[in-house]
């Protein structure tokens, strides 16, 4: 049996299509299908998805995984693949995209499966899916109402009626007693169309009306209409027999109308008990038994499938349209209404909580077709919030994206640009933007939703200090720390005042602050208030919260500035283990470990990194700021193991890609040229080394100040050019003065600092001072240490960076 997923059920009584299946069969071969409605019925009807269905079934013997991707919407296509990811044992990235080409890539390379059938349902814009079709041995079947399929993307196969005989199978199938004469009357009415076929079979065993009356009421039927079609008429049928049986069936029906293709469950309908209804349908769904008795009704008359277990209604997109073009606008506005509300009474609340996102699932699908952006209730719009945060929580950023940006465009014209959820709107906007690379228009976003808010509701606002926490973020990507600090040194301020200490928002607001003072090289700040911050979230959240994690990683990087690198794996000693081996803080955690295993001189610390940096790779992409650090950690092993090359390797493309991601000024571009050149250095190319040096050293002095730690070890590198470029002077000068610094900002016992105070030993040839060094060292580094292995041979100590996160 192949691995199967989201695969509709097979119909029972499928009858016919062997010409159509074979041929399907046949074309596979040569490279994706598409399935379409014939010529002379395009809005269709003729039974495209139960024919890719039945060839799912049938031939799925053939393949090791069958995936049904329901691909109307964007966000319910991307959500189906990434529940293929997880069947193909790919890692989840943060970013959706990443993960999305993952599983392409995989099933392209037959990588763990080789035959596979990838089913995409309702695909009508080509341009949707074209970045998700994979190639390979595996066969991709799509069904779609749009004729514009080109040869490139997709085999056209028009799928037409039945033929007669085939038709009459079906109608003998579902009605044993109907003679064949019956039977060939009813299907030449009907002209062969599957979908018309179908409802009249539900129609006359719902209700027992013969053959005869049948066809006498569907001339009637057709002579009321301008355009009588097999399927319009069978439709009003069904609906009005549906209606005289069960008039609230009838209702809960059109409330479908505004609703996705997308199954709908019964605990979405019965969040509409708390609405205002008339008196039989409010009887209907406000108690569970009845509402799944109606939906049983429903689907017996043929205008829904029921899933066997009874939970959920599909409407074909056909019903849906028909029952919205029989609607009065006053009812249809009545509708809307109600659907809307019903919608917004089914919001779970709280869309970072994963444990809720298969309710967000569920209603984000319909969104669109219910115009909810357009909605007049603030709940309604809520909504719509909470949906754009959900797709951004799971890592969905583009579908967060365009949901945030059409909720910018329409609701700045319905309520103003001021209005406060047209601001929470743009600030998930500036969220998403700054996720997918767009910094610049996501930095400028938010300081101008910024300054309205603070204009508007005050700088004490809720919604202005989470945009405020959001703009010290960009600061950061822009390399301006302490600004950042300086803004979230006012967040915290007013959010401890406003909702105390130990509030969740005022503790992340605290978090980030420790990040700025981290990135000013300011350790001691940092770790007496993330010990704070960890001690609050410990007592307000569960063993294992991703945020007391986090606290505790934060805590590890501080104890790390500081030198203590023993006391990083104490902190971290067996948390990482409490989340998900690709989780964030696992690789926080894993690339800690490897840093603190170098500077102790494990031998493991090359393997610890290199396994690391894949990781960070699979999980954030070559272009994530976390993946260059933990390549900037892994060239240091390198370097220290002497494999120049390799570490020069690292460490070019890490600049390079420092340079487009974060700009040439940035503290962490600069950092990362620091460590080209003590590479450089290494292999004796100290004219080249020097050049570097002295250009980042101006630019670390100019962008976070001649104290902080980058800028320190770029001096120490310079030194150590110039005394071998011949210039003692100068070079005992900068030596001397980076010592003193050093000393001022790390600490005299700091191992950076002890390996200042040893190259200037070195360069004085003071032997009391060298030994004062020497035994500073072995306090720091305990003996063995390969450090002496240097200081033996009277060589002179790098003192490498390692970035914190930003």
């Amino acid at each position: 049996m192949p691995i199967r997923g989201g695969l509709p059920p097979r119909n029972p009584r499928f009858v016919g299509r062997e010409e159509l299946l074979s041929r399907v069969r046949g074309l596979l071969g040569n490279g994706p299908v598409v399935l379409l409605p014939s010529p002379d019925h395009q809005l269709g009807g003729t039974g495209r998805t139960q024919l890719a269905v039945e060839y799912a079934y049938r031939h799925a013997d053939a393949y090791d995984l069958v995936w049904w991707i329901p691909a109307e919407q964007n966000a319910g296509m991307r959500a189906a693949l990434a529940g293929l990811a997880q069947k193909l044992g790919l890692p989840e990235a943060r970013d959706l995209n990443r993960t999305l080409g993952a599983v392409r890539d995989a099933l392209s390379r037959g990588e763990p499966y080789r035959h596979w059938l990838v089913v995409f349902e309702n695909a009508n814009r080509p341009e949707d899916i074209m970045p998700y079709l994979p190639s390979g041995a595996g066969h991709v079947l799509v069904t779609s109402r749009n004729p514009r399929w080109t040869a490139e993307v997709a085999q056209a196969l028009p799928v037409p009626v039945f033929d007669r005989a085939d038709a009459i199978d079906l109608l003998r199938t579902r009605a044993p007693e109907l003679s064949p004469e019956d039977a060939d009357r009813l299907a030449d009415r009907l002209g062969d169309v599957p979908m018309a076929l179908d409802l009249a079979t539900a129609v006359r065993t719902a209700t027992g009306w013969p053959v005869g009356e049948y066809l006498e009421r569907y001339d009637h039927r057709a002579a009321e209409l301008a355009f009588p079609t097999p399927i319009r008429v069978t439709w009003g049928l069904a609906a009005d027999a549906l209606g005289e049986a069960a008039p609230a069936d009838r209702v809960l029906l059109e409330l479908c109308t505004f609703l996705a293709s997308a199954p709908v469950s019964w605990q979405l309908l019965w969040a509409a008990r708390t609405l205002p209804l008339e008196p039989e349908v409010a009887r209907t769904v406000r108690v569970e038994r009845r509402l799944r008795a109606a939906m049983r009704r429903i689907a017996r008359f043929g205008l829904a499938g029921l899933d066997p277990s009874g939970e959920r209604l599909t409407v074909h997109p056909l019903v849906r349209g028909m029952f919205g073009q029989e609607l009065s606008s006053e009812r249809h506005a009545e509708l809307l209404r109600l659907v809307r509300g019903m919608l917004s009474a089914a919001d779970p609340g709280d869309p970072d909580n994963p444990a809720g996102w298969y309710r967000y699932a569920e209603l984000a699908p319909h969104l669109i077709h219910s115009d909810l952006l357009g909605g007049d209730a603030e709940e309604v719009r809520q909504l719509v919030i909470n949906c754009i945060r959900f797709h951004f929580a799971r890592g969905d950023y583009d579908s967060s994206r365009e949901l945030a940006g059409a909720a910018v465009a329409r609701w700045k014209d319905a309520l103003g640009e001021s209005a406060e959820q047209t601001l929470l709107a743009s600030f998930h906007l500036a969220n998403a933007m700054r996720a997918v690379g767009r910094s610049a228009d996501a930095r400028n976003l938010n300081l101008q939703t910024l300054r309205t808010q603070r204009e508007v509701f005050g700088a004490d606002d809720e919604a202005t200090l989470a945009t405020a926490n959001s703009v010290g973020g960009d600061l950061r990507m822009q390399g301006h720390f302490g600004q950042a600090r300086q803004l979230d040194a006012d967040n915290l301020v007013r959010y401890r005042r406003l909702f105390g200490e130990s509030f969740p928002t005022a503790l992340r607001c605290a978090n980030n602050l420790a990040i700025d003072l981290r990135l000013l090289g300011d350790f001691r700040g940092a770790r007496a208030l993330d010990e704070q911050t960890l001690r609050h979230r410990q007592a307000i959240f569960v063993d294992g919260h991703p945020e007391t994690l986090s606290s505790r990683a934060a805590l590890a990087y501080d104890l790390f500035g500081l030198g203590d690198y023993t006391g990083v794996a104490e902190t971290l000693a067996g948390h990482a283990e409490q989340v998900a081996e690709d989780h964030p803080f696992a690789l926080w955690a894993a690339r800690l470990t490897a840093m603190a295993a170098y500077r102790l001189g494990q031998a493991e610390a090359r393997d610890l990194a290199t396994a690391n940096l894949e990781a960070c790779r699979q999980r954030f992409g070559d272009l994530n700021v976390d993946t260059l650090a933990t390549a900037l950690s892994l060239a240091n092993c390198v370097r220290a193991a002497g494999d120049l090359t390799a570490a020069h390797e690292l460490l070019e493309r890490a600049v390079i890609r420092f340079h487009a991601v974060l700009g040439d000024e940035h503290p962490f571009t600069l950092a990362a040229s620091a460590g080209l050149a003590g590479v450089v250095r290494a292999a004796g190319r100290f004219h080249e080394a020097r050049t570097i040096d002295e250009e980042v050293l101006g630019g670390l002095r100019r962008s976070v100040g001649a104290d902080h730690p980058f800028t320190l070890s770029c001096a120490n590198g310079l030194a150590a050019d110039l005394f071998a470029a011949g210039e003692g002077q100068p070079a005992r000068e900068l030596a001397a003065d980076t010592l003193r610094r050093s000393r001022v900002v790390r600490g005299a016992d700091h191992p950076d600092t002890v390996a200042c105070a040893w190259n200037l030993a070195l360069a004085d040839q003071d032997e009391a001072a060298q030994q004062q060094a020497l035994g500073a060292l072995a306090k720091a580094y305990g003996d063995g240490h390969p450090v002496f292995r240097m200081t033996a041979a009277a060589q002179r100590l790098e003192t490498d960076i390692d970035l914190p996160p930003l």
